[in-house]
């Protein structure tokens, strides 16, 4: 099978023997299916996923259990088929994670399309940050979509859901009841309006809110950790623990800003009481979580904690601009048992890097990475980004990394990743035209050419990949309703599928994906992520060309 939905019968036994920590509720009245549309490995790393266990196990008549796109048909630990639970929960991170969704759907005999599904069949819920992004590329198989952080939002719906089923309510009346939740989206009840091809309103029914608006919660009012262990998630032997959510910088391009606002803090003691939790399972390591964890006001006393249990940390990404000039932070770092660094310089253009919000010169970069080295870092791992719309950018990447790499006693302490340009929804980015599938493909070869000649390490996105994901980051639900043709035959990745698609839609296959929505309304206007500041603008009408800069390379912008 395709590699977004490959089964390993042995996975499911591998991983319940190896598992401690919370036990999931096996007795109640209701059953709640929480699946994973990924591998075991990913889904028990997700801390989104695993939030869902405690939400779970402390909902009063509920039992359930897991589903994983590798583990089979079945539930992990009671071998129960997906249409034996009442509600079937799913966490969608990524664009991709549509068809593994729908793969689930279909080999569990759920009916895709929801106007095909009968009274008997489990309500289909979805959340996570493809659906506050984007709710409308899943809406045509979904019941219920949560808007915003499940902590606040999934406790009413398991609450009004077996309120409403215990007086024989029918599968719309519950619906409707759960469309009146804060937070709560029911595409049912929002019908897109197009006139020629342009989307110009949602007509709403029942009364309906529009736009839907997220909800965030209180993080002193629960714990994100890790409740189920197991050294076999994709960060093998280690815990994990939330810090704080959301983030003090505002990257034009970044999804994270819009989608966990505002930035907020965990009390230390709330903290800490969470690692001497997941210590118990004597994990090697404990990552800490967050788009900011670096912006923990407490950081210093969390690692000297840490180390004073014997234990190393990890970390994801971490700020460039937080880390220049402060070599106590970074020996603090190496000193907690951190062996690579992850640093996101996007790019060797000071311009456009100063435009999307990252901050800080070349030589100021370079001075860093050498600086991590000299602390003693085995690695500095580096992002950068592809597919920007400055035809020199490519060059200028390429000569930052080869300064680099002069400055360094061995280009193996280095390693390169990089990913493609993705305006997402709700960004400042939202109305940017991405660059063509052609110029994507030429960038890598170019790219991938010069790390080769100067023998560094790297890794990379593929340009199809990249591509589909960026034709559904956009998407409509005209669109969406087009998914299901590819799962015949696992025609996720085919271009010419797509071709054949958009082509069907009466959408230029060449120019639609780039910029889809030049007028008229946008389909993620159904929800509303974060309130504005008066004269505050949210989006950018497209990266603008050399003609469109004003001064030495800065790109305009409405904001």
């Amino acid at each position: 099978m395709h590699q977004l939905f490959s089964v390993k019968p042995e996975s499911r036994r591998i991983a319940v023997v190896n598992e401690q920590g919370l036990p999931l509720p096996r007795s109640g009245q209701y059953g709640l299916a929480l699946c994973f549309p990924g591998a075991y490995s990913l889904g028990m790393a997700h801390l989104g996923f695993q939030s869902l266990f405690r939400i779970l196990s402390e909902a009063s008549g509920w039992w359930g259990d897991r589903f994983f796109s590798d583990t089979g048909s079945r539930s992990l630990v009671a071998h129960l088929p997906l249409r034996a639970f009442h509600l079937a929960a799913f966490s969608l991170s990524f664009e991709l994670d549509v068809f593994p969704f729908l793969l689930m759907l279909q080999q569990a005999h759920i009916p895709l399309f929801v106007e095909k599904r009968q009274e008997e069949d489990p309500l289909v819920l979805v959340g996570g940050p493809l659906v506050m992004l984007n709710p409308e590329i899943v809406a045509p198989f979904v019941d219920v979509a949560v808007v915003g952080e499940a902590e606040v939002i999934l406790p009413q719906i398991l609450a009004v859901w077996a309120f409403w089923r215990a007086r024989g309510a029918t599968r719309k009346e519950v619906k409707l009841a759960l469309s009146r939740i804060p937070g709560v989206y029911v595409p049912e009840f929002y019908t897109p309006v197009y006139e020629g091809g342009v989307l110009r309103a949602f007509e709403t029914s029942h009364g309906v809110p529009f736009p839907v608006c997220r909800q965030w919660a209180n993080l002193e009012d629960f714990e994100t950790r890790t409740f189920i262990y197991t050294p076999l998630a994709y960060f093998r032997n280690t815990a994990l623990v939330e810090l704080n959510r959301g983030c003090r910088y505002r990257c034009r391009f970044c999804a994270g800003s819009c989608i966990y606002a505002p930035f907020r803090q965990r009390s230390l003691e709330l903290v800490l009481s969470m690692i001497r939790k997941v210590l118990e399972w004597q994990p090697e390591k404990v990552g800490f979580v967050g788009s900011d964890v670096l912006g923990y006001p407490a950081f210093p006393e969390v690692v000297h904690f840490l180390r004073s249990s014997g234990k190393k940390l990890t970390l994801s990404s971490l700020v460039g601009k937080d880390l220049y000039g402060r070599s106590d932070l970074l020996e603090l770092l190496r000193k907690g048992g951190l062996e690579t660094i992850t640093l996101a310089p996007e790019t060797g253009d000071v311009s456009f890097r100063l435009f999307l919000g990252k901050g800080l010169s070349n030589d100021d970069w370079l001075e860093l990475i050498l600086e991590c080295l000299r602390v003693g870092f085995a690695r500095v791992k580096l992002y950068f980004m592809l597919g920007k719309p400055d035809a020199t950018s490519i060059e200028a990447d390429l000569e930052f990394l080869a300064r680099l790499v002069r400055l360094i006693p061995s280009p193996s302490r280095l390693w390169v990743s990089y990913s493609f340009l993705i305006p997402k929804p709700h960004t400042f980015l939202e109305d940017c035209r991405a660059e063509s599938f052609g110029r994507w493909k030429r960038e890598k070869e170019v790219f991938e050419r010069g790390l080769r000649k100067m023998r560094v390490a790297f890794s990379g996105e593929s340009p199809r990949r990249a591509w589909v994901e960026l034709i559904l980051a956009r998407g409509d639900r005209a669109l969406a309703r087009c998914l299901p043709e590819l799962l015949e035959g696992e025609r996720f990745l085919s271009l010419p599928s797509w071709r054949r698609i958009l082509s069907a839609l009466g959408r230029d296959e060449h120019e639609w994906p780039r910029l889809p929505w030049r007028e008229g309304l946008k389909p993620w206007s159904v929800v509303r992520l974060w309130a504005l500041r008066d004269g505050e603008g949210r989006s950018h009408e497209g990266l603008c060309g050399p003609e469109h800069r004003t001064g030495a390379g800065n790109h305009c912008c409405r904001l």
